[in-house]
Protein backbone atom coordinates (compact mmCIF):
# COMPACT_ATOMS: atom_id res chain seq x y z
CA UNK A 1 0.00 0.00 0.00
CA UNK A 2 1.19 3.27 -1.06
CA UNK A 3 2.03 5.84 2.23
CA UNK A 4 2.34 8.80 0.28
CA UNK A 5 -0.04 11.36 -0.38
CA UNK A 6 -1.75 11.97 -3.04
CA UNK A 7 -3.72 15.19 -4.78
CA UNK A 8 -7.22 13.54 -3.66
CA UNK A 9 -6.35 13.18 -0.10
CA UNK A 10 -7.68 16.27 2.43
CA UNK A 11 -5.50 18.17 3.33
CA UNK A 12 -4.05 17.64 7.49
CA UNK A 13 -6.25 18.69 9.93
CA UNK A 14 -3.36 20.44 11.78
CA UNK A 15 -0.94 22.28 10.57
CA UNK A 16 2.56 22.92 13.00
CA UNK A 17 3.98 26.69 12.05
CA UNK A 18 6.77 27.06 14.28
CA UNK A 19 6.02 26.63 17.99
CA UNK A 20 2.18 26.90 17.10
CA UNK A 21 -0.10 24.67 15.99
CA UNK A 22 -3.17 25.53 13.69
CA UNK A 23 -6.01 23.30 14.30
CA UNK A 24 -8.17 23.43 10.77
CA UNK A 25 -11.41 21.52 12.01
CA UNK A 26 -11.06 23.88 15.38
CA UNK A 27 -10.30 27.28 13.83
CA UNK A 28 -7.64 27.50 16.84
CA UNK A 29 -4.39 28.56 16.61
CA UNK A 30 -2.51 27.10 20.12
CA UNK A 31 0.69 28.09 21.11
CA UNK A 32 3.43 24.95 22.13
CA UNK A 33 1.97 25.62 25.90
CA UNK A 34 -1.93 24.53 24.52
CA UNK A 35 -3.24 28.02 24.87
CA UNK A 36 -4.90 30.13 22.18
CA UNK A 37 -2.80 32.38 20.65
CA UNK A 38 -3.84 36.16 21.02
CA UNK A 39 -4.54 36.84 17.21
CA UNK A 40 -7.32 39.19 15.50
CA UNK A 41 -10.31 37.26 14.11
CA UNK A 42 -9.46 38.44 10.90
CA UNK A 43 -5.95 37.58 11.05
CA UNK A 44 -6.70 34.32 11.91
CA UNK A 45 -9.05 33.77 9.41
CA UNK A 46 -6.84 34.48 6.84
CA UNK A 47 -4.17 32.19 8.35
CA UNK A 48 -6.74 29.25 8.33
CA UNK A 49 -7.51 30.23 4.62
CA UNK A 50 -4.36 29.44 4.24
CA UNK A 51 -4.16 26.57 5.98
CA UNK A 52 -6.79 24.58 4.03
CA UNK A 53 -5.24 25.47 0.85
CA UNK A 54 -1.87 24.72 1.82
CA UNK A 55 -0.03 24.14 -1.44
CA UNK A 56 -2.27 26.43 -3.61
CA UNK A 57 -2.29 29.90 -4.85
CA UNK A 58 -4.91 31.38 -3.26
CA UNK A 59 -5.76 34.96 -4.60
CA UNK A 60 -6.33 38.52 -3.18
CA UNK A 61 -9.99 37.86 -4.03
CA UNK A 62 -10.45 34.36 -2.41
CA UNK A 63 -8.97 36.09 0.58
CA UNK A 64 -11.32 38.90 0.41
CA UNK A 65 -14.57 37.05 0.09
CA UNK A 66 -13.53 34.36 2.95
CA UNK A 67 -12.71 36.50 5.45
CA UNK A 68 -14.34 39.86 4.81
CA UNK A 69 -18.07 38.31 2.90
CA UNK A 70 -20.13 41.47 1.64
CA UNK A 71 -18.09 44.00 3.22
CA UNK A 72 -15.38 46.52 1.32
CA UNK A 73 -12.39 46.55 2.62
CA UNK A 74 -8.53 47.79 1.02
CA UNK A 75 -5.80 45.04 0.02
CA UNK A 76 -4.40 46.69 3.50
CA UNK A 77 -6.83 44.99 4.99
CA UNK A 78 -5.00 41.58 3.90
CA UNK A 79 -1.51 43.34 4.32
CA UNK A 80 -2.29 43.95 8.47
CA UNK A 81 -3.77 40.53 8.64
CA UNK A 82 -0.34 39.00 7.13
CA UNK A 83 1.98 41.39 9.25
CA UNK A 84 -0.11 40.57 12.78
CA UNK A 85 0.41 36.59 11.54
CA UNK A 86 4.19 37.34 10.70
CA UNK A 87 4.65 39.23 14.11
CA UNK A 88 2.88 36.41 16.04
CA UNK A 89 4.59 33.80 14.18
CA UNK A 90 8.00 35.80 14.77
CA UNK A 91 8.59 35.81 11.11
CA UNK A 92 11.29 38.32 10.05
CA UNK A 93 9.62 41.16 7.48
Amino acid sequence: MNQHATIDEPPAARLQLGRFELDLQAGELRGSDGQIAALRRQALEVLLVLGRRAGHVVSKDELMAAVWPGVVVGEGSIAQAVADIRRLLGEPG
